[in-house]
């Protein structure tokens, strides 16, 4: 009698593939296994996963500071042009670099809320336009810091065709202008300073941008285009978007040819004319809180509160903390990544001797963005998590034999079954987990706590009966 044979089961292969993109809209059944349905503090647009973006310092950037910018002015003493950092700190005084040495003078000793600038040639001398929350306009021209009452109290403010446009308040109806080539005169006049108000369903102005020609006022529900050539007289307004969710004042940019922004339904492209939804696959992951945007080296950088499902506290969640998210995104590429555990306040592009690069205020301390996968205080935790998968056989279990795995640092490995979890701590290298996980559905995730990471998309053996 010969001996029974039994056979043997099928082995299939099913990699990962390229480390793609994180969609928290749709049910993680109908996603592909490349797909994270929770990814953070990695950057996958190699394919790979490496550090995300976080926060660093720099020697240019005070570690005390939570406004930055760089004053750039012709000086008489030095007969050239010459450039400073100008900053202010959390208990509201304004300091600023020295020319000639590495010395830090203080522009103002007094105390002010947090301050916006920009810079602006006032009779023919090169000064700093500076408003701050319940404040009028300031003038600093390199000796003085004048405040200027008869201004508005300004929320936003923005030059366009020589004179200045600011939002109020005190007046949220109404876009205030000053006179033509004089930023400091606001006296009301036909062919001087003056007020355009809006009253409709939009609601209150908030912020003022100049892009393309025209002047755009974001309000709390939709957007208004004013035509604002020298003559006040020819003034215009055309009302275009009406947003049916509540548009996020902090996060609008002007990203080159479009303006990014964020409302409470989503995030937004607006081109001048209408407006169009992107990045739909991460509506649910923003919150109600949004602190800052900014526009560098072609990317948009959004730092707001998302809502993470996995239980986990990363970064400044472990403590108090206004927002915890930072998106940054490609608008070339339409590539972007989401890092965690930060609480950025203010985000600022500057050009500072040569150098550029984006300044970050962390409720940890002011440094640069960069990716380098922690925040100041170290290394932010990282989390790549794929989605539920049934391989496309719904109704047959799969004994998950082995995973192949290749790192460049260590890293926890898990694959999570039906009813079963398995982690496994895995060193840096090429390397073969097995598992011994039987399931119908099963998810695998990595995760690190690592900087300098390269991780290369990992192959799972398995077998179904």
């Amino acid at each position: 009698m010969g001996a029974m044979k039994i056979p043997s089961r099928a082995r299939y292969r099913k990699r990962v593939g390229a480390f793609s993109a994180m969609n928290v809209s749709k049910d993680e059944s109908v996603l592909d296994f490349s797909t994270a349905a929770e990814c953070y503090n990695f950057d996958f647009s190699t394919g790979a996963l490496a550090d995300g973006y976080g926060v660093t310092a720099h020697k240019f950037v005070p570690s005390n500071a939570t406004r930055y910018w760089v004053y750039r002015y012709y000086s008489e003493e030095h007969e050239r042009y010459v450039e400073q950092f100008v900053y202010q700190v959390a208990r509201g005084q304004i300091l600023m670099s020295s020319v000639d040495s590495d010395d830090l003078l203080y522009l103002s000793g007094f105390a002010y809320p947090e301050m916006n600038a920009i810079n602006y040639r006032l009779n023919s001398r090169d000064v700093l336009l500076l408003s701050c929350k319940g404040r009028h306009l300031y003038v600093w021209d390199g000796v003085r810091l004048v405040e200027h009452k008869d201004a508005p109290v300004i929320s936003s403010m923005a030059l366009h065709y020589e004179r200045l446009f600011v939002t109020s308040d005190e007046e949220p109806t109404k876009v205030f202008f000053s006179d033509d080539l004089d930023p400091t005169n606001w006296s009301v006049s036909s062919g001087g300073a003056g007020f355009i108000e809006l009253l409709d369903e939009r609601g209150d102005l908030t912020k003022v941008v100049s892009f393309g020609g025209f002047l755009y006022l974001f309000r709390e529900h939709g957007i208004s285009r004013v035509t604002a050539y020298a003559d006040q007289s020819e003034f215009s307004v055309t009302n275009l978007f009406v947003s049916a969710g509540r548009i996020f004042p902090e996060s609008i940019v002007m990203c080159g040819a479009v303006i990014m922004f964020l409302a409470s339904d989503g995030l937004y492209v607006f081109d001048g004319y209408e407006c169009r939804k992107t990045l739909k696959n991460l509506d649910g992951l923003f919150g109600a809180k949004c602190s800052c945007g900014e526009y560098y080296n072609g990317k948009y950088y959004l730092s707001c509160e998302m809502n993470f499902s996995d239980g986990e506290k990363v970064g400044c969640e472990n403590g108090e903390y206004t927002t915890n998210g930072l998106l940054v995104y490609d608008l070339s590429t339409g590539a972007y990544s989401v890092s965690r555990g930060v609480d950025i306040s203010y985000l600022k592009s500057v050009s500072y001797k040569g150098l550029d690069y984006l300044v970050a205020c962390d409720s940890d301390g002011c440094g640069v963005i960069d990716r380098c996968g922690s925040r100041l205080s170290g290394a932010l935790h990282k989390l790549w998590r794929g989605p539920f998968t049934d391989f496309g056989t719904p109704d047959k279990t799969k004994s998950v034999r082995e995973v192949y795995f290749d790192g460049s640092v260590p890293c926890t490995l898990t694959v999570t079954g039906d009813k079963k979890k398995k982690s496994a701590f895995v060193k840096s290298g090429a390397r073969r987990l097995r598992t011994n996980v039987n399931t119908k559905k099963l998810a695998l995730s990595i995760s690190t706590d690592e900087v300098g990471c390269s991780i290369k998309a990992p192959t799972v053996i398995y077998s179904s009966y």
